[in-house]
């Protein structure tokens, strides 16, 4: 219980951040889902599978404090869940750049989807490519920071 009251805490200042710097990055046509790759990041170092309904309260949390449509983040959690719990055998065959490129991308898809609920009409596959090919960026610069110099953050159950 008490690991999950500190991932809820972190999630919400992560949220904050996130919520902080997106009219900057929105200018330059970038998309950050900062609270979505933290979020991965917990299931992916995870010791134990997180199981659906965990992904989806913590889905739910990110809406109501993120202010997005109620249950769009939940059912986003629940399938990269479900994808990084069905691929965890396989991402120990995996380099550190293919695990980067993964999230990068699935970051990415994250984006597209937001954006296909939240701006249908004004959908643009500018800022889906500039934010994928920022989040795998990204990605790998926080793979370089943690092979380099230990490990940073320490969420395990």
């Amino acid at each position: 219980m008490k690991n999950y009251i500190k991932v809820i805490f972190i999630i919400a200042i992560i949220n904050f951040i996130e919520l902080s710097i997106s009219n900057a990055l929105s200018k330059a046509y970038i998309i950050f889902p900062l609270t979505f790759l933290f979020y991965s990041y917990y299931v992916y170092k995870s010791d134990e599978n997180i199981n659906p309904i965990e992904a989806f309260l913590f889905g739910l949390f990110v809406d109501l404090i993120s202010n997005s449509y109620f249950g769009l983040n939940a059912i986003l959690f629940c399938l990269t869940t479900y994808l990084i719990n069905i691929y965890s055998n396989s991402f120990k065959l995996f380099s550190n750049l293919q695990i980067c490129i993964f999230f990068g991308l699935s970051a990415a898809s994250y984006v597209g989807f937001t954006q296909l609920i939240v701006n249908l009409y004004n959908f643009s596959y500018l800022t889906l490519l500039v934010s994928a090919v920022f989040n795998i960026f990204f990605c790998i610069f926080i793979a370089l920071i943690s092979m380099y110099s230990g490990n940073l953050i320490n969420i395990r159950k």
